[in-house]
């Protein structure tokens, strides 16, 4: 597979992940902010710094995210115990159901309306095949 054809092929799932997910609209969360939101949410109790380690992003953007997110109602920024200088982050409450709702959304309207050419049975197997690079690609980093 040829770098170009992996970038296209990124953007295409990142347009099916959105659609799946409800990610749409004037509400929409950008790419920085969603990766900050499913760290913080599969890691309560992180640190900016946690979080700029584990995403790669800016240490000033994911900053910048956490602030906006907090006032947003989305985050919850507390003291860190140990050290007041550092803020531990974690998902509203109220707010992690509705993350979870979309997160766990199959992606199968989405791809149909991505890959309309496609016949049920080749859509399954895309899904399969999705399915298992995901699983390799964690495999691979664990």
């Amino acid at each position: 597979m040829r770098a170009a054809d992996l970038h296209r092929l990124v953007r295409t799932l990142r347009e099916i992940a959105l659609a799946s997910t409800g990610n749409t609209g004037a509400d929409q969360v950008n790419a920085g902010e969603l990766a900050v939101i499913e760290d913080v949410s599969a890691n309560p109790g992180a640190t900016i710094s946690d979080v700029t380690r584990r995403t790669g992003l800016a240490q000033s953007l994911v900053s910048r995210i956490a602030h906006r997110m907090a006032d947003a109602g989305v985050l919850r920024m507390q003291p860190d115990e140990k050290d007041r200088r550092k803020a531990r982050l974690a998902i509203e409450p109220s707010m992690r159901a509705l993350f979870r709702t979309r997160a766990e959304a199959s992606i199968d309207s989405a791809l149909a309306e991505h890959a309309p050419k496609l016949t049920a049975a080749r859509r399954k197997e895309l899904t399969r095949h999705l399915a298992e690079a995901h699983r390799l690609l964690r495999e691979g980093q664990e």
